[in-house]
Formats: structure tokens, C-alpha cells, sequence
């Protein structure tokens, strides 16, 4: 069985692609167990580790989430800022959930990332209890509860990725946010965050394109361009 260490770690962060289309093969539960764990070892805000995984692999709650999903993106398309050539990369591929969403029976796997407040609340005044069970925020904390699943997600993916495994973060889900906690039974008082499709990919990935480090870096002050030392 492969294991994380026969990847480097700068193989899995330079291959990590965003991938929407799986081939629905399942995921070996051994490599499961591993992913899972290397979420878990990420950091968290005063070591809290708030982190909740609800794992979805069963064919019958993947239809049930994809029907929501497809009422959703039905009309997703007319808030979108950002113009119809925006959405496609370089290559011409879709950059959109559309894709995710049509075949989202296919991935080996989904995790919904969760925070639970149990374990993630540090302040006496950072929440106040609705009548229903849930939360309320009443106390901007910065980095919130992204500082510590986020972390957690990336760690995920990379860790996926040393098995051969493609990823999708999304936070679409929040689309159909109350549909979806119903199917997985997610009580009130935990948050829904985010959810990271796991699978194979059915789809052919170039390598990545990004932005030069000196585009988007900044040395001492503002508008001071970064230059990698050559």
C-alpha cells in the first residue's frame, strides 16, 4: 500500500489541482483512514481542533446531495460577477461547480468539514444561542473558524494527493445549506464550513498556472516588488 511518505512534499503541493470530474472509482478505506488523519494533524486556533468530518461514500446519500445541488446551480450562473470567458482557464477547461455538481456520484468520496463549538469556542461573548439550537455570531474573532479548519482542509488534500487521489474544496454546499445538514443529519449548533470532493480523476490535468511570486509580493512595504533571489 502506498503511504504519504513516498510522495514529497513538494511533488504533492505542485501537482495539487482542482478537479471536478471522477471516475467513480471507490477509495480504499486504509487510504481514507490516512487522509483523515493527516486533517487531523493540522493546527488549530489554541489547539482547539473544532474539526468535525462527516464522510460521504454511500451511492444513495451522493444522488440525494446532487439533487439539491443541481436546484441550486440552476440559477447560480445569473449572480455570477465575473463574465462567461472568465470562466474557463487556459486550457478552455470549466472552472465552475457545474461540472462537480453533474457528476458528483462519481467521487470515491466527499467530506463535509464541519466546526464544532464544544471544542472551537475560546471567548464567553464570541456566540449566543438561537431557539432552534444554533448559533449565532456575535463577536468578530479574526481568522474566525477558517483558522482552524482551513489548515486542516489543505493538509487533506496534500495528503490525498500523496495517494494518487484528486481533490475539489468547495464551499457550495452553503447553497442548499439547510438541505443538505438535513440529509447529514448535522445538528443546529455545528457549523457546516465547507466540503472536499476525494476521488479519481476522470478528467486529463495539465500543470498548474499560477502567478509569479513577484506579482503578488510585496517586500517590507506595500508596492515594493518581492524579487526571488536569482
Amino acid at each position: 500500500m502506498t503511504t504519504i511518505d513516498e510522495m514529497s512534499l513538494r511533488d504533492a503541493i505542485y501537482g495539487l489541482r482542482a478537479t471536478r470530474i471522477f471516475n467513480g472509482e471507490k477509495i480504499p478505506q486504509a487510504t481514507l483512514d490516512q487522509i483523515l488523519e493527516a486533517a487531523t494533524m493540522a493546527c488549530s486556533s489554541g489547539n482547539t481542533q473544532p474539526w468535525e468530518f462527516v464522510v460521504v461514500v454511500s451511492d444513495e446519500q451522493k444522488q440525494r446531495i446532487k439533487a439539491e445541488m443541481q436546484i441550486a446551480f440552476a440559477t447560480i450562473d445569473e449572480e455570477r460577477a465575473q463574465k462567461p470567458e472568465d470562466l474557463v482557464d487556459g486550457a478552455g477547461r470549466p472552472v465552475t461547480g457545474h461540472a462537480a455538481v453533474e457528476n458528483l456520484e462519481k467521487a470515491g468520496a466527499i467530506v463535509v468539514v464541519c466546526w464544532n463549538p464544544d471544542r472551537g469556542i475560546r471567548f464567553k461573548d464570541e456566540y449566543a444561542e438561537r431557539p432552534d439550537g444554533s448559533l449565532e455570531e456575535t463577536r468578530e474573532i479574526p481568522g474566525g473558524r477558517g483558522s482552524s479548519l482551513f489548515p486542516a482542509c489543505q493538509n487533506l488534500m496534500l495528503a490525498a494527493r500523496s495517494f494518487g487521489v484528486q481533490s475539489l474544496f468547495t464551499t457550495f454546499f452553503y447553497l442548499r445549506s439547510a438541505e443538505i445538514r438535513e440529509i447529514l443529519r448535522i445538528p443546529p449548533r455545528v457549523f457546516m464550513e465547507s466540503a472536499i470532493f476525494l476521488g479519481y480523476a476522470e478528467e486529463k490535468l495539465g500543470n498548474p498556472r499560477r502567478l509569479p511570486v513577484p506579482e503578488v509580493s510585496h517586500l517590507d512595504t506595500w508596492g515594493n516588488r518581492y524579487e526571488p533571489a536569482r
